[in-house]
């Protein structure tokens, strides 16, 4: 075994991020009577972790494929070292008391080995910080089934739509294709509330988490319009942290009239350029400005930035608050910072959407946790599926061999239905190689 695996990183592969995975899965409490317990939390965790890396489209249909294929059984127990798989209606009752911040213990865990394995390295920026791109995004929404902890959103019609929506955090970097999830808040309706909960809300305790677990690194938070208000930008500056936040002229109209009284003063730094391919691009900047009325000593900086066609029409116009210090030598590069946020939307949350993870597909409600707890282990599976795009050779041939990753996850099903897998390596191999289609179907174990 020791030589097969050579060719694979120690932490930083399938093997060793599922092992890391399992270790912070074996340190949730679990309230069950001992004496009664058939299958374990860890084994369930990481059985649920195996239904989104091969991203089955639902908990049914991986019941029925694990249940169903001895093939399949003895694959998740190499592969993820568990012993028996729960049923659906099993995972679901043992996984919904589970509160969705136990997986933070996973996270931090996945993030330390990153860190030693340096890949956080590549995610540097402005003198070793991390841009961390913050964002909401819909998990779910039903006018017909819901749970204690859904939202409630009334029509005009009077009809109710329940809904979770989620709070994510995510590492970016503007060369960087790869994304790695930190941290998540459910948004949902606590226990005796009648209010539903809100952006703001999860912000506040979303900022207090990353706060105490990642407390000694150096981020740049980025966030869109939401949050250039005074309460959340004193609570970033309270936690030590840099921004970048978007500003819109609705919403944030006292920047920008501020912003227009320097300009008439000439109290502004602006400038403008033409490109190779003659488009052109400017700013302009002010330091130093109050917030608002409300909160006329919370100070910041101020970015216009827009962008011009070959025949100088305006393309695009956006505008940015920050702490950062701005000058003429480094305007260009907190703007292409403060755009990276978009990351958590078209590399984070569209793939987990719509390159087959099922991020807004009910895989189960519950009466307590469990839809956010299953959303969470999602997120998890893709930090880990990230971690292995940017640092696991064999994955990233995989990959690079095909190109559509919807077709990958067929393949892997395809292959753990099909193939007794002594290990990950050996499943990568079988689908990098050439012709392995074929190959998927005349492998024969020899272990």
């Amino acid at each position: 075994m020791a030589s097969q695996l050579a060719t694979l990183r120690k932490d930083l592969s399938a093997p060793g991020l599922i092992r890391i995975a399992r270790e912070q899965f074996s340190r949730i409490a679990d309230a069950r009577r001992q004496g009664s317990i058939l299958f374990t939390l860890p084994d369930t965790l990481c059985a649920a972790l195996a239904m989104f890396q091969f991203k089955w489209p639902s908990m049914l249909q991986f019941d029925e494929a694990s249940h169903g294929d001895q093939t399949i059984i003895g694959n998740l127990r190499r592969l993820y070292q568990v012993g028996d798989v729960a049923s659906d209606s099993q995972m679901r009752v043992i996984l919904d008391p589970i509160k969705p911040s136990e997986l933070r213990k996973a996270f931090r865990a996945l993030h330390s080995c990153a860190q030693r394995g340096k890949v956080l390295e590549d995610f540097a920026i402005f003198d070793n910080r991390y841009l961390l791109s913050i964002d909401g995004t819909g998990l779910y929404s039903s006018t017909k089934v819901s749970c204690p902890q859904c939202c409630v959103k009334t029509h005009s019609n009077g009809e109710s739509e329940y809904y979770h929506q989620s709070l994510v955090a995510v590492i970016v970097h503007p060369e960087q294709k790869t994304v790695l999830p930190l941290d998540f808040e459910p948004i949902v309706t606590s226990d005796g509330d009648k209010k539903n909960d809100c952006e703001r809300n999860a912000a506040k305790r979303l900022l207090l988490a990353i706060h105490q677990h990642y407390a000694n690194r150096p981020f740049i938070v980025l966030e869109d319009a939401l949050a250039a208000n005074g309460p959340h930008i004193q609570t970033l500056k309270g936690y030590g942290k840099d921004f970048i936040i978007n500003i819109k002229p609705v919403g944030n109209a006292a920047l920008f009239e501020a912003m227009h009284e320097r300009f008439v003063l000439g109290d502004v730094t602006e400038d403008e350029e033409r490109l190779d391919d003659g488009r052109g691009r400017g700013y302009r900047f002010a330091t130093d400005l109050p917030l608002n009325a409300s909160y006329p000593d919370t100070r910041v900086n101020m970015i216009e930035y827009w962008e011009t066609d070959k025949n100088d029409k305006v393309t695009l116009n956006m505008s940015w608050i920050t702490n950062l210090e701005i000058n003429k030598e480094n305007v260009f590069d907190i703007v292409r910072a403060a755009r990276t946020r978009w990351k958590v939307e078209n590399e984070t949350f569209n793939t987990l959407k719509n390159q087959g993870y099922n991020y807004e597909h009910n895989f189960g409600h519950g009466k307590q946790n469990l839809s956010s707890t299953l959303a969470g282990l999602m997120l998890l599976c893709f930090l880990i599926d990230q971690l292995q795009q940017h640092a696991c050779q064999l994955y990233k041939t995989v990959r690079k061999k095909v190109r559509v990753q919807k077709v990958m996850w067929e393949r892997m099903r395809s292959a753990l239905q099909l193939v007794d897998l002594p290990d990950w390596e050996t499943l990568w191999r079988l689908l990098g190689k050439p012709g392995s289609e074929k190959a998927m179907l005349e492998f024969v174990d020899t272990s």
